[in-house]
């Protein structure tokens, strides 16, 4: 029974990622922070998993965004990718209001993807950048911070391959960066706080 249980259970945490993969958007990234006071960075990866649009009850008017997720890559530490995750700091949705699209490119394996640059708060120590991955759809590309508070002192995140499925559409909570950038340049960390950041960013992505 319990080699069946166990085949079990890797059938069932197996069934979202073939739901989310091949009809939604996987978009792999690579992360590097660094804690407080640490000499060293850890280095890791996850994957943003995003599905099929959401049914909607709404007889009018059609559903047009999906879920999303995260979760560490594959032999990868997991503390990197729930730490973006619980900080709110991803991006995959239309372009948003204020961007700036930038006459730069980036190779995305085989995609060529417009960058657009998101506007943030000076003195906040964060940037962002976003890629044009179809059209009209944007996906973090880029995002550097040092924040310097509570026990991150500085996070940097990539995008390394982007594979988009025939039903891809943007996610329903995809905006979730604006969110986290609002939170952080409204209630700053006074001097000498140990507050979390965590603390300040928006709610962890579903």
């Amino acid at each position: 029974m319990g080699s069946w249980s166990r085949l079990l259970v890797s059938a069932l945490l197996a069934l979202p990622l073939l739901a989310g993969g091949p009809e939604g958007a996987v978009l792999e990234y690579r992360v590097r922070i660094r804690p407080q006071g640490a000499s060293v960075e850890q280095a890791g990866g996850f994957r943003l998993l995003t599905g099929p649009p959401l049914v909607s009850h709404n007889r009018v008017q059609r559903s047009r965004l999906g879920p999303w997720r995260i979760e560490p890559l594959a032999g990868e530490p997991a503390d990197p990718a729930l730490l973006v995750r619980e900080l709110g700091f991803c991006y995959f949705s239309g372009p948003p209001a204020g961007a700036v699209a930038l006459n730069e490119w980036i190779r995305i394996g085989n995609r060529r993807c417009r960058l657009w640059q998101v506007p943030t708060p000076p003195g906040l120590g964060v940037y962002a950048y976003l890629a044009e991955v179809a059209p009209n759809l944007l996906a973090l590309a880029y995002l550097t911070a040092s924040l310097g508070q509570g026990d991150l002192s500085s996070l940097e995140v990539h995008l390394a391959r982007v594979e988009l499925g025939p039903r891809t559409v943007p996610a329903a909570d995809g905006t979730a960066l604006l969110r986290t950038l609002h939170r952080l340049a409204e209630a700053p960390p006074a001097a000498g706080d140990d507050a979390d950041p965590s603390a300040l960013a928006t709610e962890a992505v579903e």
